[in-house]
């Protein structure tokens, strides 16, 4: 669900790009970042460690519009690899506005892709909500593979033909940026015909996010929508935007080096951060002999 914040008078809207393993997923969002114009961008960041490992930017495309006088903060996050705690991906998911569904067209991942999208909308069912109520872009990975299945057979495959599905390819870049643009078009509509009038304040309570706009792509594929129609998209839409770094929720990070005062204590500088909001504390701790048991 989109959240607002009053203050900056922007929306913060939540796309998660979801799929099975090795389906192209992180290379999806560094394809992406890489794309943008580096003036606008930030770092991608990541969170947890060697396995569920999530990544996530945010970027806000001004091309757009506004929302009842309310910029739209766009925030990706996806889940590296094969995921190992189902609560990760629904964690992620939870609140999401749009999905990009990263399905492996390569014919031997018939049965993993349908999986994963069953998957899917168990994880959003789980919360009350249905993959057809929300915003869903199929993006058919690998399709630069020689025996690559089409659009059309990966929407058959995941009984997903109501979806604008897009020929893509991660590695190449090909459809990448479409399928952002197509996902984030159908969220700006859903927003303006959901008529928010900005009383929902917050921002999201799992993970910090970060800035971004795109460079214009020579992508020409087209997506498939229902029975086959083509459905028009424009990658430069999303190009231009001009936001610094902003973190959505509290971080706390270590912010000079540790000294020892004379009588023994330790003073261990912090920062911390909220909102572009940052101020400095100081943790000491007191040092003492340990005092041996009595037995």
């Amino acid at each position: 669900m989109a959240l607002f914040n009053r203050t900056k008078r922007e929306i913060n809207a939540k796309i998660v790009y979801f799929g099975p393993p090795l389906a192209g997923k992180a290379t999806t969002l560094h394809f992406i970042h890489r794309k943008l114009k580096p003036e606008y961008r930030g770092a991608m960041k990541t969170m947890g460690g060697q396995m569920d490992r999530m990544l996530f930017f945010d970027f806000m495309p001004p091309e757009l519009g506004e929302v009842n006088d309310h910029r739209v903060r766009f925030h990706l996050y996806t889940v590296q690899g094969e995921v190992t705690n189902p609560s990760t991906w629904k964690t992620v998911l939870k609140g999401a506005d749009g999905v990009v569904f990263i399905a492996d067209a390569s014919p031997e991942s018939r049965t993993v892709t349908r999986d994963s999208m069953e998957s899917l909308r168990g994880y959003l069912q789980s919360y009350g909500q249905e993959l057809e109520k929300l915003p869903c872009v199929i993006q058919c990975n690998k399709s630069d593979l020689p025996d690559a299945l089409s659009p059309e057979e990966v929407a058959r495959v995941i009984a997903s033909a109501g979806f604008p599905a897009v020929k893509a390819s991660s590695r190449t870049g090909e459809g990448v940026l479409q399928v952002l643009s197509t996902v984030v078009k159908r969220i700006m509509k859903e927003l303006r015909e959901q008529g928010h009038d900005g009383e929902r304040d917050g921002m999201f309570a799992a993970f910090p996010v970060q800035a971004v706009p795109v460079m214009p792509s020579d992508d020409e594929s087209e997506p498939v929508g229902r029975e086959g129609e083509k459905v028009t998209t424009d990658a430069e839409t999303i190009e231009g935007a001009a936001e610094a770094l902003s973190d959505a929720v509290p971080t706390l990070a270590l912010g000079g080096r540790v000294a020892v005062t004379p009588d023994g204590s330790l003073r261990v500088p912090l920062t911390a951060r909220c909102g572009g909001v940052e101020k400095g504390f100081v943790l000491s701790i007191s040092l003492a002999p340990e005092t041996p048991s009595v037995a």
